[in-house]
């Protein structure tokens, strides 16, 4: 061990060595190149129009498990329980190591590139052919030309990130409320440690890399801009056909089509535009390419200033079917901003209508609709092709949009010197009575549950977890029959035939703190953001502490940020979340892992486990401290150690109790 260390700090000492002469280095680098060099030198010195740029990033994690629920169950992995440490380096989203831009402009009208993007497991197994570094997403090529009417622009490859409107391709982000202490794989280096903060202090959002909100594509770009129209205006356009991160089969060539493709035109004139957008997805279903699934929108999209007041929308037409059956809906989207001068504190509304026909995975809508589909859209290996998991009537925070709903959302800001206040409340109601199933996102545990199964449906001793990139949801079913005293009976929500007799309404609410101070002179950072948020059969415009809705989450984030000096911050965070349903729920009645092998080595635990006849009740805590230190320009380090404990009090067997620490170096290129 002592040696290990030795190599550690001799190897760590000869990188800033070597930092140190890089001057030399790179002198003695060219000299050697004209030497080894099967290629002869250019005329043209392409160095001078040469742009090179991306990121670096390493991130490790050691977790430490002290409680777990069983591992060795049929919906997880098989292993003995317990595997109480792991350290690991990376994730399984295979989020990029290294992401690296290259690029040049040989004329004033023509430029082109390449994106590389690296990553590398580590994963332990060194038999495996994809435990190497490797070009895991791809490539891309782009090219622009300037003309006498517009500036024209080309790429395909993949890895790109692309949005075109929130009814046709957009990753949702909602109102950009949330907790600034676990860190994001598109979390930018600042000039400083406490930009970061500061910005989100004054403006609620902070600048990201051009992931996050936009969504993976892989395939052919087209673009337009600078065309001269009417009236001063300019036009714009953007023209797609390739795959996203739901298309996984070849476009071309052996299996199944499966493909997207999309077009947006874009007037704009001042600071107001008007747009048009649609946006296909298609999966043939046989070898024929005669049956298929698709979904389709067209929208038109729009932005003006009215007497101040700021109007944004989009107003669309989708359908999804197949060859032989198809349907259509209606989808509205209506936002409204208002100044100071008119009302006081500026307060944003938003309205929308959205039919169940309306689905499409790539937008900012969730589906709620179709749900019989499942994860992904592979049909390789011969099953039926699909869309996206249903999230069942998805009890959302304020801001985010599900299809077969309607309902609105007002939001507004107050500030008082160093403190600012947001209050938002909104309600929704389903359109069609297609489900009785309600689903719900974990709040603070779902990034880390997420990375314990990856993009898995129906994890847990009770089969209702379902993750996706850095989030869990879990599953909730209103029973058609109800548990008391006297045993079973039929519960009035539903009639005879099993119906239901019942809609379903969606009460959400934020508050959000933001405060700055100061402490020894230094900037002190107090950021608190509470939701609570319901699903009942009937309508509120206020927030319901009863037992009547069927689901009610509360969860509060506090985090603390003191800047010490220019290049460390010190932060702490504490999160509480609390899930309650009520009895027409899923209840605890029996023993969900059904051990009956006496030597199985989970057999003496839970095979005497004993049901509660209860509904959830999940408490889940977070709190922990980190480290952001700036090490040199474009070099930053982020340390986090925090612990989780998760546990339902019906449910038993719902419990965890984990450490972890988490080690983040990011680098600028």
């Amino acid at each position: 061990m002592k040696n290990i260390y030795i190599i550690l700090i001799t190897s760590f000492i000869c990188e800033f060595s070597f930092s140190q002469n890089e001057t030399d280095s790179v002198e003695i680098l060219n000299k050697s190149s004209s030497l080894f060099s099967s290629t002869p030198a250019s005329v043209k010195n392409a160095s001078n129009n040469l742009r090179i740029g991306g990121n670096f990033r390493f991130f490790n994690y050691i977790r430490n498990f002290q409680e777990m629920y069983p591992l060795d169950i049929a919906n997880y992995y098989s292993g003995e329980y317990p595997q109480k440490t792991l350290i690991s380096i990376g994730t399984g989203y295979r989020d990029p190591m290294l992401l690296m831009t290259i690029s040049a402009s040989p004329t004033k009208d023509v430029s082109f590139g390449t994106d590389l993007i690296l990553n590398s497991p580590f994963n332990g197994d060194f038999r495996s052919s994809s435990n190497i570094f490797d070009l895991n997403l791809g490539s891309n090529i782009y090219s622009s030309i300037q003309t006498g009417f517009a500036k024209l622009g080309f790429q395909i490859g993949g890895i790109s990130w692309y949005r075109q409107s929130k009814l046709t391709v957009w990753a949702e982000e909602g109102y950009l409320r949330y907790s600034l202490f676990d860190r994001a794989p598109y979390d930018p280096i600042f000039d400083n440690v406490t930009q970061k903060y500061s910005q989100y202090f004054d403006s609620g959002t902070i600048e990201q890399d051009i992931r996050f909100g936009n969504v993976a594509f892989k395939g052919i770009t087209m673009t337009g801009s600078q065309i001269q129209g009417p009236g001063n205006s300019d036009f714009t356009f953007t023209s797609i056909l390739g795959k996203t991160q739901n298309n996984n089969t070849r476009i071309l060539g052996n299996g199944k089509d499966d493909y997207s493709y999309g077009i947006n035109i874009k007037n704009i004139f001042s600071s107001n535009f008007i747009a048009y957008n649609y946006f296909r997805s298609s999966t043939f279903t046989d070898s024929t390419n005669v049956k298929f699934n698709y979904f389709d929108v067209n929208s038109l999209e729009y932005q003006t200033k009215l007497y101040k007041l700021d109007i944004f929308g989009e107003v669309g037409i989708g359908s999804f079917g197949n060859q032989d059956n198809s349907s259509y809906g209606t989808a509205i989207l209506f936002n409204l901003r208002t100044p100071r001068s008119y009302t006081y504190f500026p307060f944003l509304f938003q309205f929308s209508y959205i039919e169940p026909e309306v689905v499409n995975v790539n937008s900012a809508i969730q589906n709620a609709s179709v749900v019989d589909l499942i994860s992904t859209t592979v049909i390789d290996n011969g099953t039926n092709p699909t869309v996206l998991a249903g999230f069942g009537g998805p009890m959302n925070s304020v801001g985010y949009l599900a299809n077969n709903r309607v309902g609105g959302s007002l939001s507004g800001e107050m500030e008082f010197g160093n403190l600012k206040i947001t209050l938002a409340m909104a309600a929704y109601k389903e359109l069609e009575r297609i489900s009785s199933n309600l689903s719900y996102g974990h709040i603070i545990s779902g990034l880390f549950l997420s990375r314990i199964s990856y993009f898995q449906t129906g994890f847990n001793p009770y089969g209702t977890f379902n993750s996706y990139y850095r989030g869990v949801y879990e599953n909730v079913n209103i029973q058609d029959t109800i548990f008391s005293e006297s045993g079973y009976e039929l519960s009035s929500l539903f009639d005879s035939d099993g119906n239901m007799n019942f809609d379903k309404y969606y009460f959400a609410s934020d508050l959000h703190l933001k405060f700055k101070g100061k402490i020894m002179n230094k900037d002190f950072y107090v950021f608190s953001l509470t939701n609570y948020n319901t699903a009942q059969d009937y309508l509120t415009l206020l927030p319901i502490i009863n037992d009547e809705p069927f689901l009610r989450q509360f969860c509060t984030q506090i985090d603390l940020v003191y800047n010490y000096s220019e290049r460390l911050n010190v932060l702490a965070k504490f999160g509480l979340e609390s899930i309650l349903a009520n009895r027409f729920t899923d209840l605890d009645i029996e023993n969900p892992l059904n051990i009956t092998d006496s030597e199985h080595p989970l057999f003496d635990d839970y095979n005497d486990y004993e049901p509660s006849f209860k509904a959830r009740h999940q408490n889940i805590n977070q709190y922990g401290f980190g480290l952001d230190y700036k090490l040199n320009e474009g070099l930053h380090l982020y340390l986090r150690h925090f612990f989780y404990d998760f546990y339902d009090k019906n449910f038993s067997l719902n419990k965890i109790n984990v450490s972890e620490t988490t080690v983040e170096l990011k680098i600028n290129l």
